[in-house]
């Protein structure tokens, strides 16, 4: 009898998933370009399930990575790749949801923006600190700078390094915003989104833009009703909507909005959006061009460009399998990456449904923050 079980755990232990067939690995990212790291140090010290999906990341100047989830409640770490680890540095009081909002001034300090209404803008001031222990059940030590719309959530983040100035959207209600560092002031810029989103009547959600792209002259470019790309210029201080709509199906203009910016080294803007097109944007003669559909998905989630030239993205919606690709702009060429996916069995093995964020690091590392009940953080590896 004894015997007999030795035989099927055996036959089980060939069997059972430990093994993959190459016709699956096919499917995933090749193994030698991608890897992946726990939010902490295991077993103990990591952001726990349900608070540990990442929706935000950001480069600082010296190449630190910052990121903050968002869940039961939001945490704020980062990762130094001269160490190679994520360290929590802390949860964020009274903030449970941190969408795209983390942003890195040219001093190295850190700007959150709360989803949470009424959103508060943060500002966390790197130091000594990161040297200590690693802490995930005590606070992050940040400085409350106000809420800059009134009884709204912040939506998204960017920064204008060389001016010294960041920018949001509002939500529910769709108000671009600034925030001046030198000035430690807010002022609200103008409102891209004024109807609601054709639905059920119970449906409140307007249009706004999960993205904001700033170009080398300072100007602000998002979407807003009806898919429509809006420009902040800051010489005159106003907000333009411009004669220009992301591309879509055509019929599906009031549903579609830009998910994700990048910029190559010439300048010009690369949007994904969320109907899953990726187009070129010429901020100066401010002309858009359809680059077409590089997956069958919905939603281009985050878009990085790479020192080789190429573009990365993640796309999929929330129900789909988030897969990455790249874009060639010297041919027009796309590659099919494959699904996020790390396998390094019998050590550890962990598959990304859902990204939410995607970062290039200085090094030319692209950084992809899973967004699920227990998430990670990956690092793709570029030729």
């Amino acid at each position: 009898m004894l015997l007999r079980l030795i035989t099927i755990l055996v036959v089980l232990a060939v069997t059972l998933p430990g093994q993959r067939t190459l016709e699956y690995d096919r499917s995933v990212v090749s193994q030698v370009r991608i890897d992946m790291r726990e939010l902490g140090y295991p077993p103990a010290d990591v952001i726990p399930p349900e608070e540990s999906a990442v929706r935000a990341l950001a480069v600082a100047p010296d190449g630190a990575i910052y990121g903050a989830t968002s869940g039961k409640r939001s945490h704020l770490f980062v990762l130094h790749p001269l160490h190679g680890y994520v360290q929590p540095l802390g949860f964020l009081e009274g903030v449970k949801t941190v969408d795209r909002s983390v942003v890195v001034a040219r001093s190295g300090e850190v700007y959150i923006g709360a989803g949470d209404a009424p959103g508060h803008l943060l500002r966390y001031k790197p130091g000594p600190g990161e040297a200590r222990r690693i802490r995930v059940d005590a606070a992050c030590e940040v400085t409350d700078l106000g809420i800059p719309v009134a009884g709204e959530g912040i939506y998204s983040l960017a920064i204008d390094r060389t001016r010294e100035v960041v920018y949001g959207l509002s939500q529910p209600g769709g108000q671009l915003f600034s925030y001046s560092i030198k000035d430690s002031k807010a002022a609200v810029l103008g409102r891209v989104a004024e109807r609601r989103i054709p639905g059920e009547k119970f449906e409140t959600e307007r249009n706004i833009g999960r993205a904001i792209a700033i170009d080398a002259a300072g100007n602000v470019f998002t979407s807003g009703d009806n898919g429509a790309i809006f420009r902040f210029d800051p010489v005159r201080q106003q907000l333009d909507k411009l004669e220009l709509v992301a591309p879509t199906v055509r019929g599906r203009e009031p549903y579609n909005r830009v998910d994700a910016w990048t910029a190559d080294a010439a300048g010009s803007l690369y949007g994904g959006t969320s109907d899953g097109y990726l187009f070129r944007l010429d901020p100066k003669a401010l002309r858009i061009q359809n680059l077409g559909k590089p997956l069958n998905q919905y939603r281009i989630r985050g878009l990085v460009y790479a020192r080789n030239g190429k573009l990365y993205g993640v796309g999929g919606d929330d129900g789909e399998m988030a897969r990455l690709f790249s874009y060639n702009p010297r041919d027009g060429s796309y590659e099919m990456l494959g699904m996020i996916d790390v396998n390094r069995r019998p050590y550890y093995a962990w598959q990304a449904y859902v990204v939410d964020a995607v970062a290039m690091g200085l090094d030319g590392t692209v950084y992809l923050g899973q967004s699920e009940r227990k998430s990670k953080l990956y690092l793709y590896y570029p030729e």
